[in-house]
Order: structure tokens, then C-alpha cells, then sequence
């Protein structure tokens, strides 16, 4: 509906088996060296996925949709029924997804990410599942409302109705919410439920983690990158009375839980938090406090200001880069969060990059995974001894 329209319900026929089709999602990377990289963790991400849904019971189907068609012939034994992207095709996440819910008609439907649950446990998901195909109403349980990575849901109706209200599948959860008026169910934070494959950043940390499923950790293990500065980083945040940054779109939640399981002294610089579902990036609308002062400073200056403060640093760079209106190629943001900046053609990212890079202390850049899911992630690493501290 448009905006001051009452949102339509949409009613919801279950038949009494509820079998559940599941939808796992691959997007194209780019043909730059750190762009191929993600995009092969993320294939191998999606194989630990298949896995994991052939091991629910309600999950009856699994439909694997993908613009990288090679993958087919590469992988003839995942027990998938391919989906091509059409070729030549703007994609939209909405209607593709809209598209195959017309073609794979069933009372409930599971969505997965390829990246979205390297670390979530199969119990979880098929709760989820349960709850979600056994309800008699429009129901859905998601890993986070605010940024959905999958979801399991019994109403594609209003799915149907509104795919252009889902420009990716971040917009799930708080659409069918809002705006469908589906009761919706979102997962507590923890590593498993908020960890999501966006940026190398969070590859680099899933290399470290000790629950990364079979595939991904054989395939982080044959192409390595380095985990230095989360290593160096991590055990400054688990060392008593360290001195650490995190800076982005840092939660409430996240800064507690590092709170609650460390003994440093944390300084906060959160901003701009949900500025890609509020539509402020769009419309060039975010502003940064920070990011205002790296202009004033340059970035060797500000990093070198900030590393008279602190002893680590966990950057969340986008919103730097929304702050100068500036959005740098996917190989570029890839290669800043790699620590690259040579292969870095946007000249202010390769500046901020460059300083991250040769600053006395690590700093871990990303996207926000780094302030996010990754953090929840890195407390598991500590706990499991894999940090040295």
C-alpha cells in the first residue's frame, strides 16, 4: 500500500502435512581477486545451508536461485532443484523471490541467504519451521526484524502483494510486520542469529570461529586471508583493562554483550543506525560526527588521534562512506576490509584504508558485521580459548 493506506491481511490456507519449501539465494560477485573470494565462501556458505535444511523433517524441497550458472554443472550432486536467474534481468529482490514463490507453490516456505546461517544450529531452524508451518494464522520467525537474513514464513500472499516493498530481503521480517500485519517472531541476538556473510570482514572471523560448518572452514583453510588484526584486536578487547573502539552502527545490545563478557574499557561511536532501511543513504541524508571530523583532519591524522586513545579499533566504514555521499565499488570496499589499499581505486577509502593499515594498533575494518554479528562472534572465539588470552 502507499503511505497512509491500512495495510492488508491476506488469510492463509495451511493443508495439515504444512510441508515447507525452502529457497537458498546466491547473488553474482564481481571478477575482482576479493570479490571472487567472497563469492566462493558464500558457495560454500550455501552447501552448509543445503545440509542443514536436508536435515529437517517439515523441509520437503530445497530450490537453490542463482545468477552464477555455472553452479549446476559444478556442483551435480547438491540436492537442489536450480533456479536460474533470467538472463539479461534487472534484479529485484521482491520480484525475483515473488517469482519463485508463483513457481514452487507451497503452504510455507523457508528462506535462507546463502551467507545467513554459517553458525546457526539445525534445531533452531527447525523450530522455526514448525512454528511458522504449524501456525493456523499468518505467521513468520525470522533471525532479526530489523535486518532479516532468513525467514521462515505460511503467508506468501503477502509476499504476493508487495514485492516492491522488498528491495532485499534485509526489508522480510519488518515489512510482512508492518506493513502485511504478520505476526512476526525475531530470534534473540547471539553469534548464531545475527553472523551474516556481507564482507570479507566477517569471513575473516568466521575463519576463527570454532561451529563454522564443514565446507566454508575447508574452503577458508585452501584460501587463507589473514585473521591478524582480528587476532591482534580481539585480545586487546579480552585483556583487562584494554582500551577499545567500536565504531558504526553499534546496538545497545552488542555494546552490552561485549561489556558483559570482557573487562576493557570500551569507548562507543554509534551512528546512523539503520540508515539503508530508512532510506537516509538513498537520499543522501546520513551525517556522521566522526565522519565530518576525518574531513577536517584526513584520515592519517584522525587514525593517528584515535591510536592515542585506544588500543583497537572495530570500524564499521559504511557509514563514513554514506557520510561523503560516496558508495566505492564492491571490489573496493572488499579490498579496504582485506587491508588492500593498493587495489583501492576510490581515492578517499584508499586514504582511510592506507591509515588503518599502517596505524600502530589494529584496527578491524568492515562493513557493519564488524559491529554486529561478528562481535558476538568474536566473544565465542575467546571462549573457546582461540584467541591466546
Amino acid at each position: 500500500p502507499s503511505h497512509g493506506e491500512s495495510p492488508r491481511r491476506f488469510p492463509v490456507c495451511l493443508s495439515m502435512t504444512r510441508p515447507v519449501t525452502a529457497i537458498v539465494m546466491l547473488g553474482r560477485e564481481g571478477p575482482g581477486s576479493a570479490e571472487r573470494w567472497v563469492a566462493g565462501a558464500r558457495m560454500a556458505a550455501a552447501r552448509d545451508a543445503v545440509a542443514l535444511l536436508g536435515q529437517i523433517p517439515a523441509v520437503e524441497r530445497i530450490v537453490f536461485a542463482t545468477s552464477e550458472t555455472e553452479l549446476p554443472e559444478a556442483y551435480p550432486d547438491l540436492p537442489v532443484t536450480w533456479d536460474l536467474d533470467e538472463p539479461g534481468s534487472a534484479f529485484h529482490f521482491g520480484a525475483r523471490l515473488a517469482g519463485l514463490l508463483e513457481r514452487y507453490p507451497a503452504a510455507a516456505y523457508l528462506y535462507v541467504g546463502a551467507g545467513s546461517v554459517p553458525l546457526l544450529p539445525v534445531a533452531v531452524l527447525a523450530e522455526a519451521a514448525d512454528e511458522s508451518a504449524g501456525s493456523p494464522a499468518p505467521r513468520a520467525v525470522t533471525n532479526n526484524l530489523h535486518s532479516s537474513d532468513w525467514i521462515v514464513l505460511n503467508c506468501p500472499a503477502a509476499i504476493l502483494a508487495r514485492p516492491e516493498r522488498l528491495p532485499s530481503d534485509n526489508a522480510l521480517g519488518w515489512v510482512l510486520k508492518t506493513e502485511a500485519g504478520v505476526a512476526v517472531r525475531s530470534l534473540p541476538a547471539s553469534a548464531a542469529t545475527r553472523l551474516d556473510i556481507d564482507t570479507p570482514a566477517d569471513l575473516l572471523l568466521l575463519a576463527l570461529h570454532p561451529h563454522t560448518g564443514p565446507a566454508l572452514r575447508d574452503y577458508l583453510a585452501a584460501q587463507p586471508h589473514g585473521s591478524g588484526r582480528w587476532l591482534a584486536a580481539g585480545r586487546r578487547l579480552f585483556t583487562a583493562g584494554g582500551q577499545v573502539a567500536l565504531i558504526g552502527r553499534v546496538a545497545a545490545g552488542v555494546w552490552a554483550h561485549v561489556e558483559a563478557h570482557t573487562q576493557a574499557w570500551t569507548r562507543v561511536f554509534s551512528e546512523e543506525r539503520g540508515m539503508s532501511a530508512s532510506g537516509r543513504q538513498a537520499a543522501g541524508q546520513v551525517q556522521s560526527l566522526l565522519g565530518a571530523h576525518v574531513a577536517r583532519l584526513g584520515a592519517a591524522a584522525f587514525i593517528a588521534e584515535l591510536s592515542q586513545m585506544v588500543e583497537a579499533v572495530f570500524f564499521d566504514t559504511r557509514v563514513m562512506l554514506a557520510h561523503e555521499r560516496l558508495w566505492p565499488s564492491a571490489g573496493d570496499r572488499y579490498a579496504s576490509d582485506l587491508g588492500w589499499p593498493n587495489a583501492i581505486d576510490n581515492p578517499y577509502l584508499r586514504a582511510l584504508t592506507a591509515a588503518a593499515v599502517q596505524a600502530p594498533i589494529p584496527v578491524v575494518l568492515g562493513g557493519h558485521g564488524v559491529v554486529a554479528g561478528d562481535l558476538y562472534g568474536l566473544v565465542e572465539v575467546a571462549q573457546a580459548g582461540r584467541l591466546g588470552v
